[in-house]
């Protein structure tokens, strides 16, 4: 484990190189956990009474209903916080199943210590909220994104809150974007190809250029 992964928080010491990280006199109590690809680091519901950092593979993370449907939310790498704004929450607990898609290893940081380092370093505390906030407009927009009825609905609406002057880049993979929006692969592409083939977007390899705003606004209602 890398110094680093501690100071992940840390907006005045993580972009300092190696060596002069290993000279930042900062410990924090912790302790590192290993868990095998396929195994579950955190389950739905679970009470997050640490600070879990993803040091090492990666995780996806999924929402499990009463009736057992499963809907994927998102991949994520180390290194990553887990959970981290709902540490402090009144109800602190996992909103999703946390299953490991790597060997990972993992860091938890109790909430006392988190505490410490917050009282003692203005840098942990102004990353801790700025991660936060950050992962809070994630998930509104994420929450956008569902409310929006149909496939292309959602395509419309991602693409009008990034292009510039009518141009957009997806800056996902098709496979990435269908996660995203919790939709099938070949749905997806079949739904730009049929805006491609109705003159409402151009598209080639994550980039395209809207070319009718009116038939996309008519798609959002």
């Amino acid at each position: 484990m890398e110094k680093r992964d501690l100071l992940f928080f840390c907006s005045m010491c993580r972009d300092k190189s190696a060596e002069e990280i290993e000279k930042i006199k900062c410990t924090i109590p912790h302790m590192v956990k290993e868990y095998k690809r396929g195994e579950h680091i955190a389950y739905q519901g679970d009470k997050v009474q640490y600070l879990i950092m993803l040091i090492k593979g990666k995780v996806k993370t999924e929402i499990v209903s009463n009736s057992g449907l499963t809907l994927p939310m998102e991949e994520v790498q180390a290194p990553y916080p887990l959970a981290a704004a709902f540490l402090f929450a009144d109800d602190n607990c996992f909103p999703v199943d946390v299953v490991a898609l790597q060997d990972c290893e993992v860091l938890y940081i109790s909430k006392d210590s988190v505490e410490a380092q917050i009282a003692k370093c203005p840098g942990f505390l102004r990353g801790f909220m700025a991660f936060n906030a950050n992962r809070m407009q994630y998930i509104s927009e994420r929450l956008k994104i569902f409310a929006q009825k149909g496939i292309k609905a959602k395509i419309v609406y991602y693409i009008l809150s990034r292009e510039q002057n009518g141009e957009f880049n997806f800056e996902r993979s098709i496979v990435s974007l269908a996660e995203y929006f919790g939709v099938e692969r070949p749905s997806l592409s079949r739904a730009i190809s049929e805006m491609v083939r109705d003159g409402i977007i151009t598209f080639q390899n994550g980039k395209g250029k809207v070319l009718d705003f009116d038939a996309m606004e008519n798609l959002l209602l």
